[in-house]
C-alpha cells in the first residue's frame, strides 16, 4: 500500500499548527496511510496525533551538516543523505508533503520520495517556490492585509482544503510527576494554564505581570487553579514567581515548568478552561487540547497569521512597538518596551465571560471563528473586507498551483 509523508522540521507551535493540514490530507485519502517527520523532541507529541500513522525523528544539527555540506556532485550528496535516512528503515513513500522552505527538509523529501508537494517540487536544488509557499514568504516580509491562517496556508500547500472541523488532542493516559495534579476538577473549578516563556526572548512577558495575574485571578476568579507551563529554561523563573506570590496563594498554583513530558502536558491542558500566553508553542497547544486560549500578542507576533486555532479563542494584539526581552537572575523583564499598560483585567474578565472593551489606548481585541476556508479573526464580530478576500485568495494560489502542475506535466 502506497504511504505519504508530512515533513515539519520547525518548533513546536509549527508542529501543533500542523494538526489541520494532517486532519485534511487523511480526510482526502482515508486508505492512505499517513506518516510525520519532525524533530526528535517532538516525536511525543506527534505521536498523539490522531491522523498519524507512524512518526520518525529527525535530528537536526546532523541534518544541517549534512544540508550544508558544499559537494560539487548534487548525487553523491544524495547518496549521503540516503544512507543517513536508511538507518531509520524509512518506507517508499508515493508522496512527500514537506512544509519548511530550507535546504534540509526539500532535501529530505526528495530522498524519501519521487514526488514532492511543498517548497521542492520543482527539484531539491531549485529556488523556485510554489504558489502558496511564495504567499507565504510575501506576507512575511510585507506584512499585509493577509487573512489566511498559517494553518489553513499548510493546507493550500499541500492542496487541501481546511478541515471541516477543528482538530483536538485527547488526553494520553499517563502517570504525572508528583505534586502535578490537579484538584478534583468540580462543577465550580476553572483551571488556567499560565505558559510564562517563549521560544523568542522578545515575546516573554515580564513576571512581574504574571504576579498580577495570578493574583487577580485568584481573587475574581472562585476556584480558580493555575498551572505554570513552561520547559526547563523557565524552571528557575518559575520558582522565582512562586516566591513573590503571597503565601494565600500558592495553593491555587501547580508548578510545571521543566517537570513535565509533552504527552504529560497534553494530559494537563486537557483538564484546562483556559491558557493565557504571548504567541508561542505551549499556547496554541493548549488550543488543540480544548482550551480556550487568551493570547497577547506583540513585538513581531500578529493573530492573523498565528492567532490560536479554532472557535472562541481571544487574542489582544498591541499596536505599537517591539519589546526585547531577558532573562536577569530569576527574573523575566522587558528592556525598554513599549507596553505600558498589559490586559491583565482585561484577560480576567474574559474568563470570567464579562464585557470588556474591544480597544485600549494600546491593544485590540480579536475573536477566532472558523469557515469552510479555514480560521479568521474579527474585531467587534465584524467581517471587514480582507476576511471576506480570503476566498479569492484560494482560488487565485490554487489557480496558480494547477498551473504549475499542467506545465510540469507537459515538459
Amino acid at each position: 500500500m502506497s504511504r505519504a509523508l508530512l515533513i515539519q522540521l520547525a518548533r513546536l507551535g509549527d508542529l501543533v499548527q500542523s494538526l489541520p493540514v494532517l486532519t485534511a490530507l487523511q480526510s482526502a485519502k482515508p486508505e492512505r496511510p499517513l506518516d510525520l517527520l519532525c524533530p526528535s523532541p517532538l516525536v511525543a507529541l506527534g505521536q498523539l496525533f490522531p491522523c498519524v500513522d507512524r512518526v520518525y525523528p529527525w535530528y537536526g544539527e546532523q541534518w544541517h551538516e549534512l544540508a550544508r555540506t558544499k559537494m560539487t556532485d548534487c548525487d553523491q550528496q544524495l547518496a549521503q543523505a540516503t544512507r543517513y535516512l536508511a538507518e531509520y528503515a524509512f518506507p517508499a513513500y508515493s508522496m512527500a508533503y514537506n512544509l519548511n522552505n530550507h535546504p534540509r527538509g526539500m532535501l529530505a523529501a526528495h530522498v524519501l520520495s519521487g514526488l514532492v508537494v511543498g517548497p521542492g517540487e520543482y527539484g531539491p536544488m531549485n529556488q523556485r517556490l510554489p504558489a502558496w509557499a511564495g504567499y507565504l514568504r510575501q506576507i512575511a516580509q510585507d506584512r499585509g492585509g493577509n487573512r489566511v491562517h498559517l494553518a489553513d496556508a499548510f493546507c493550500g500547500m499541500c492542496q487541501v482544503l481546511p478541515p471541516l472541523d477543528v482538530p483536538y488532542l485527547k488526553a494520553p493516559e499517563v502517570p504525572l510527576t508528583s505534586g502535578l495534579g490537579l484538584p478534583v476538577n468540580g462543577e465550580s473549578s476553572t483551571f488556567i494554564g499560565i505558559v510564562l516563556g517563549a521560544g523568542d526572548a522578545e515575546r516573554r512577558v515580564p513576571l512581574s505581570v504574571w504576579q498580577v495575574l495570578i493574583a487577580a485571578c485568584a481573587e475574581y476568579i472562585p476556584q480558580s487553579y493555575l498551572l505554570l507551563i513552561g520547559g526547563e529554561g523557565e524552571r528557575e523563573a518559575a520558582l522565582a514567581l512562586e516566591h513573590r506570590l503571597p503565601a494565600k496563594y500558592l495553593n491555587r498554583v501547580v508548578n510545571g515548568c521543566g517537570r513535565t513530558s509533552l504527552p504529560q502536558l497534553v494530559a494537563l491542558l486537557n483538564r484546562c478552561q483556559w491558557v493565557v500566553g504571548s504567541d508561542t508553542g505551549p499556547l496554541h497547544l493548549g488550543a488543540m487540547c480544548g482550551a480556550r486560549a487568551i493570547g497577547w500578542y506583540f513585538s513581531r507576533a500578529r493573530v492573523h497569521e498565528t492567532g490560536p486555532y479554532g472557535v472562541g479563542h481571544y487574542v489582544w494584539q498591541h499596536d505599537q512597538g517591539r519589546p526585547g526581552e531577558i532573562l536577569d537572575g530569576c527574573e523575566l523583564r522587558t528592556e525598554e518596551s513599549s507596553v505600558a499598560h498589559w490586559p491583565v483585567m482585561e484577560t480576567v474578565n474574559l474568563i470570567r465571560d464579562e464585557g470588556v472593551n474591544s480597544r485600549t489606548d494600546e491593544w485590540d481585541l480579536w475573536i477566532s471563528n472558523k469557515d469552510e476556508w479555514g480560521a479568521f479573526y474579527t474585531r467587534d464580530g465584524l467581517l471587514d473586507e480582507a476576511v471576506l478576500h480570503r476566498k479569492d485568495t484560494w482560488e487565485a494560489l490554487s489557480q496558480l498551483a494547477n498551473q504549475d502542475i499542467r506545465m510540469e506535466v507537459s515538459k
